[in-house]
């Protein structure tokens, strides 16, 4: 039998409690061992074993093998690169209908192709909590029928994408993981990114015990997604709302995104402990989404980098020189037009980075009647979809990418 490298600690991507691999639970097997303290009656008992067969399965209380992982605390199922995979945690954030959703299921199909970034190895861990970005991934990118539009439905605040439990007499809501297995030159990581709701990260939406932001308490490195189409300055230049909204943008003023960004520095403080005049833990990278619609207002070389490049496909990532010359001139963009949310974020991370994507490529129309917006998969022009994920991951962990991390 094979010998297994277990790591030191264990963050649970979905309570985020941290434990020792010997202290996981095991899901039952058993068909009478339906019942658990902590998820209900329907869900199988988790009990922490004491035997164990020749080829190391636990035993239920019943007899049966068991290969199912849980989390000692909120007892959800755990994947079980888990135990074995260091642990990378991103934090995906931004106002209500930035982009966030999209920016997922766009960076999360052109990461598998390959065509990203060279060598890098790119797999879900766990497809059933995965299920929301894959059929996401499946609607706009591998459509059976590319002509039929397709809707792009707004992340929910409550439903698929959260599980509850119980724990200390009170019932509590998580957030569940986007789980993915990364590598490259033979280095391996569990990667756990989460995918709320805007209005989750707006002031005051942070409840006790439905705590799905708390994510921010270990992140390595935030992503902020940022809808230059839902700022006036910026509207008032493409031509005014309707003509915004016709081209995929926003074009409306429902909330400041410098508000949310503060908010979510102020929940990484609390989160940690961390006084007013400490530095945050963690990176920030600026995700400048719909640049099809904004791009020609800012420097050409957001404009011309992809012509530059026709050896490579549009979802790749940018060399580190092309990179650095997007960042440069995306921060002269929000200087010139956001510059109160630059300054604000500066002030947060001076060394913060900015990358322009997109995730579509194309305008989406709007379905009045849905309120909601679709677009045919045949029209998808997607430029650089996983480009912030690479960036943030080149901060939070350099060995993987490190061309890309800044020196």
């Amino acid at each position: 039998m094979s010998t297994r490298t277990l790591v030191s600690t264990i963050t649970c991507p979905h309570c985020w409690h941290e434990f020792a691999p010997a202290t996981v639970r095991f899901i039952s097997e058993h068909a009478a061992l339906r019942g658990d303290a902590v998820l209900g009656d329907a869900a199988q008992l988790r009990f922490l074993p004491s035997r164990f067969d020749a080829q190391g399965r636990a035993i239920d209380p019943l007899g049966a093998a068991c290969t199912r992982l849980a989390c000692p605390r909120c007892h959800l199922e755990l994947p079980p690169a888990v135990i074995e995979l260091p642990q990378t945690i991103l934090s995906i954030v931004g106002a209500p209908a930035c982009g966030k959703s999209v920016m997922l299921a766009a960076a999360s199909f052109s990461m598998r192709s390959g065509l990203v970034v060279d060598g890098l190895e790119f797999l879900d861990a766990d497809p059933t909590l995965n299920d929301l970005t894959v059929e996401l991934e499946s609607a706009l990118f591998r459509s059976s029928t590319p002509d039929r539009p397709t809707m792009i439905a707004k992340t929910d605040l409550s439903g698929r994408l959260y599980r509850s439990f119980r724990f200390a007499d009170a019932s509590w809501t998580a957030p569940k993981p986007q789980l993915f297995v990364i590598g490259r030159g033979g280095a391996r990581h569990l990667l756990a990114l989460y995918d709320n709701a805007g209005e989750h990260f707006l002031p005051g939406a942070d409840a006790p015990h439905e705590p799905v932001t708390r994510h921010l308490a270990v992140s390595r490195a935030l992503v902020f997604v940022v809808d230059p189409t839902q700022d006036q300055r910026v509207i008032e230049r493409l031509g005014g709302r309707e003509a915004v909204q016709s081209m995929g943008g926003a074009g409306s003023l429902e909330q400041r995104q410098d508000l949310v960004l503060i908010e979510a520095a102020n929940r990484v403080r609390r989160l940690r402990g961390l006084g007013a005049n400490e530095p945050l833990p963690l990176r920030i990278v600026l995700a400048l989404a719909k640049a099809d619609i904004w791009g020609h207002l800012a420097e050409p070389q957001i404009r011309s980098a992809a012509e530059r490049l026709p050896a490579r496909p549009s979802i790749a990532v940018p060399s580190p020189e092309v990179l650095a010359e997007i960042d440069g001139a995306s921060a002269r963009f929000l200087a010139a037009h956001m510059p109160e949310f630059l300054a604000t974020a500066r002030a947060l991370d001076p060394r913060l980075r900015v990358v322009p994507f997109s995730g579509l490529g194309s305008a989406p129309s709007r379905v009045a009647a849905a309120a909601a917006l679709a677009i045919r998969p045949r029209d998808l022009r997607p430029m650089w979809p996983a480009a912030p994920l690479v960036v943030a991951l080149s901060e939070a962990e350099p060995a993987l990418f490190r061309e890309f991390a800044r020196a």
